[in-house]
């Protein structure tokens, strides 16, 4: 199934990454945000000071009963951050040692046999049930309920975008594994979704390609056209990373916390893909990375992405690039009179766009 994406948006920006993977900064400290999971009451089973191990929970969802945050790395619980009205912002681990939490193993002959049940409680004792986001809402699913289809995304087009393709590359196994354990969580299909140019072995998925300009990789685009939900139709999203984690934990009983990103951006000095892990510390990421003194760290997409800085200085649950920018605040002598030299916009509101 193709779909072409005639519409969108090809944002002219500098500081493409070089689609190669490399080594990042070993970083210090990595955390959860409670800004990456709307709705979220958290239930906390730690505290400053307490030790935790990969994989440990740290707390659970009121709102959800059942759904667990684990810890994305191993060492003492360095702060939890709360903004107004106690709202959780942060629970920040600073990482000493590699002690983790064992889960449920298989072999690969037995990935399709295990049935929603044991699927369900493997993917929620590790805490990997949170990369699932439900449609409509973006939340995380309820324990014991089904969608009607499930989307992987295996494309990405927004802007400074890492090449999925490069990534699953490294870990084609995991990726076919991952697949076979999300196809029992639902009556309906599981589709995984691809940039036509790109070769895939998707094993029971169903393959939809789309083609042209952002948000043809968004996986809200690929909802509309192939199963579009309604008030009482849901389907889950997830990304080709988390599939990943997924296929690596059913088989080797352990949580695989690496992250592939984009380091990139017009402040950035060689824009590539670095090697990192879930929750990263930002600050430790970019540092000695840049060539501009004044400059903007975003966690994800220049165009859906937030500010990474202070609490929020870490690499958000569901992004898979850091995009750095000037800050811009340069003044142009007279730039009220002039009618948008040099400047782009999507409407044409300006003589050069």
């Amino acid at each position: 199934m193709q779909f072409n994406i005639k519409k969108g948006l090809d944002l002219p920006i500098t500081g493409s990454p070089d689609q190669v993977i490399s080594e990042g900064a070993q970083v210090k400290t990595v955390a959860l945000l409670g800004a990456d999971y709307p709705g979220l009451k958290p239930r906390m089973a730690v505290q400053e000071g307490d030790r935790v191990k990969l994989g440990q929970e740290l707390f659970s969802d009121k709102q959800t009963p059942g759904v667990i945050f684990t810890s994305p790395g191993c060492g003492t619980v360095k702060a939890v951050n709360r903004g107004a009205k106690r709202a959780l912002q942060s629970v920040v681990i600073e990482l000493d040692g590699d002690e983790a939490e064992s889960f449920a193993s298989y072999s690969q002959a037995e990935l399709s046999k295990l049935g929603a049940e044991k699927v369900q409680e493997n993917l929620l004792a590790s805490g990997l049930w949170t990369a699932l986001r439900t449609r409509p809402y973006s939340k995380v699913p309820e324990p014991g309920t089904k969608p009607s289809s499930i989307f992987i995304n295996a494309m990405d087009t927004n802007p400074l975008a890492a090449d999925p393709h490069v990534v699953i590359g490294e870990r084609k196994s995991d990726f076919q594994n991952g697949i076979t354990v999300l196809t029992q969580l639902t009556e309906g299909s599981v589709y995984v979704c691809k940039a036509p140019e790109v070769k895939l072995d998707t094993g029971d998925a169903v393959v939809a390609e789309f083609n042209g300009p952002h948000p043809a990789g968004l996986p809200g685009t690929h909802i509309h056209f192939i199963d579009p939900v309604g008030p009482t139709k849901t389907v889950w999203s997830i990304g080709y990373q988390d599939v990943l984690a997924i296929g690596a934990l059913f088989v080797t009983g352990q949580l695989n916390s690496e992250r592939i990103i984009a380091l990139a951006g017009p402040s950035v000095e060689i824009p590539r893909l670095v090697r990192t892990r879930l929750g990263a510390n930002t600050d430790e990421l970019v540092d000695g990375q840049l060539k501009d003194a004044d400059y903007r760290v975003v966690s994800g997409s220049v165009l859906s992405g937030r500010k990474a800085a202070n609490w929020s200085a870490y690499l958000g649950r569901y992004h898979t690039q850091l995009s750095v920018l000037r800050e811009g605040r340069e003044r142009e002598l007279f730039g009220w009179i002039v009618a948008g030299s040099k400047k782009y916009s999507f409407l044409n509101i300006y003589t050069t766009s």
